[in-house]
């Protein structure tokens, strides 16, 4: 009698099993069935219509990219393929205050086009026509329609929230709002959290302005508001037992301070927060150490539940010209990134500001960009002999006073110019035992935000890089947990395990070709961006195979040919 072998759709053998718990890896096989992992172990009986080799390999849940700006590119690219080649099943989106959850498209256009970092007219595309929903309800109900490829979850952005509730001129110049207005904001928080978004964003952070004729360059309106209202909106968070994400003024330690306050549960409920982002910052090397020492401090002493975001790479950031968030910290640079290029050449021609320029870069109070001409490198010019030279070489070839001559070639090339720096993340060790430590969340990529600027996509693969190079800094298990189970489960989302019975977004690792396969971003010229250029990253065949909700979405580097026109992913929903 033949033999009674059960079935499923697709079977994976041989691989190293991590199954995003924590646990030790074993060695064994996963079968699939329905989009559900339905078994795993040693040499399982099953028949499958599909079965995928994975001797070598490790097998693990599907990555969190914790903090992205994908709410405009989700509507035109739900694949989000530059994070799924990269083995993110999950991606979170409404950070910094910024969603397209709530507002006109005019005011929704306004509050992305500097953070995404491309041309206006591409972001128009996008949008213009096609915002159907009314708030934060039915804009969830819209995402679900979505031919998703990750899975996707929000936050809702108080920046939106503000400009409903008090109208864009008051929003971006009115710090107290009236008391009717904050009743007003509340409902729409309430309305998101009933609907099942994470939580609220709220932003402080000078780097992130508004596009626009009308308000070009002015901080967004999260950024305006008193902190008393930061608090009503996060008694209503904490309510509903979600999540607060917040982005510090990095140039008022002040700030973090009354946040991780927000968070503290004496005499209260706890309030879940995450804080963008603790990082090893080269103008201040005791920051890093100050973050977590504060962290813990708050949570074990006044009972907060809060958690940085760490990031696993260097910041790297590219810059054509003035044109980088980096300018954003400073207000002539503020000014010049938001001049037409005629009108920049002219002022970077005026003697009086290049005074004013030269006295706020040399100003030594709390800044994050370094501001060394030494360690800043040329990418591309339109002098060749630039290239691969610091601005400091440059001048000193020319006989030129370093500033001066930075500011001759941004006058003469302008964004023809383009260069690059690491601002922070430079050193390994301090790295390394950020993404360890217990009051951090990795898996901060920022994807989809400064496409010109910046490409950490690869972010879960440069954490496991690194552990896997340097053992002692944790298990791989442990690190497998931290990208998936551990901050899935913090944040309330059913997403990061693949233990019998969980949704099969299952990655195929390739450990070998993890060694050497991960490099820096490059220049993409993408035709699906109207063949404007963003940074992106490969990984050299370090992710062989990503299967979202059980269909295998990536396979030997190439997607299916459905993706991004069927669903793979599904809309997450907080759970209390």
């Amino acid at each position: 009698m033949a033999e009674n072998h059960p079935t499923c759709d697709v079977l994976i053998r041989e691989g190293t099993i991590f199954d995003g718990t924590g646990t030790p890896g074993f060695k064994g096989d996963m079968a699939i069935k329905d989009g559900k992992v339905i078994a795993s172990g040693r040499d399982l009986p099953h028949k499958a219509g599909k079965e995928i080799d994975a001797r070598g390999c490790w097998i693990t849940p599907g990555f969190l990219d914790i903090h992205t700006h994908y709410d405009a590119e989700v509507e035109v690219l739900p694949g989000l393929t530059e994070s799924v080649r990269h083995g993110v099943t999950t991606v979170i989106m409404g950070n910094c205050s910024l969603s397209a959850a709530v507002g006109s498209e005019e005011e929704i256009i306004d509050l992305f086009c500097r953070v995404e970092s491309l041309p206006r007219d591409l972001i128009e595309k996008w949008l213009v026509g096609n915002i159907k929903w009314n708030g934060p309800r039915e804009y969830y109900e819209h995402l679900d329609t979505l031919p998703l490829g990750p899975n996707v979850a929000s936050f809702l952005g108080h920046s939106n929230v503000r400009i409903k509730a008090m109208g864009m001129d008051r929003s971006l110049k009115q710090p107290k709002a009236t008391a009717e207005e904050i009743e007003k904001m509340k409902a729409i928080v309430q309305e998101a959290l009933d609907a099942g978004y994470l939580g609220l964003s709220v932003d402080m952070l000078p780097w992130h302005r508004m596009d626009g004729e009308a308000y070009k360059g002015i901080s967004v309106p999260s950024q305006q508001a008193a902190f008393s209202e930061f608090r009503a909106m996060a008694d209503v968070v904490r309510k509903a037992n979600r999540v607060l994400q917040a982005t510090p003024n990095a140039l008022m330690k002040s700030t973090v301070v009354k946040l991780i306050g927000l968070s503290a549960g004496l005499l209260r409920k706890p309030l879940r927060t995450t804080m963008v982002a603790a990082m090893d910052v080269k103008t201040d090397r005791k920051v890093w150490r100050m973050a977590t020492t504060l962290a813990t401090i708050a949570n074990k002493l006044l009972n907060a539940n809060f958690r940085w975001q760490a990031l696993a790479d260097p910041f790297l950031n590219y810059a054509d010209g003035v044109i980088t968030p980096l300018f954003e910290e400073f207000s002539v640079g503020v000014d010049l990134i938001s001049a037409t290029p005629e009108k920049r050449k002219e002022m970077l021609r005026d003697p009086a500001i290049r005074r004013a320029f030269r006295k706020q870069w040399e100003d030594k109070s709390q800044r994050v960009f370094h501001r060394n001409l030494g360690d800043m490198w040329v990418v591309s010019s339109p002098d060749s002999d630039h290239v691969g030279l610091s601005i400091e070489a440059i001048a000193k070839a020319n006989n030129k006073e370093p500033l001066e001559c930075f500011l001759d070639l941004l006058a003469e090339y302008d964004t023809d110019f383009r260069w690059k720096t690491v601002v922070t993340n430079d050193r390994d060790l301090p790295r390394r035992s950020l993404l360890a430590h217990p009051t951090t969340l990795p898996g901060f990529n920022d994807s989809g935000a400064h496409n010109r600027n910046m490409a950490f996509h690869d972010g879960a693969l440069k954490m496991l890089q690194q552990v896997y190079l340097n053992p002692g800094t944790m298990p791989i298990e442990r690190a497998v947990h931290r990208l998936s189970g551990e901050t899935a489960q913090w944040l309330g989302i059913d997403t990061g395990r693949i233990t019998e019975g969980s949704v099969a977004d299952v990655v195929i690792i390739d450990p070998d070709k993890m060694r050497t396969g991960l490099g820096d971003p490059i220049e993409y010229v993408d035709p699906a961006l109207d063949n404007q250029m963003r940074m992106v990253k490969r990984s050299d065949g370090v992710v062989r195979d990503v299967l979202i909700g059980g269909k295998v979405a990536f396979e030997g580097g190439t997607f299916a040919a459905d993706f991004g026109k069927e669903k793979y992913g599904r809309l997450l929903r907080a759970r209390d």
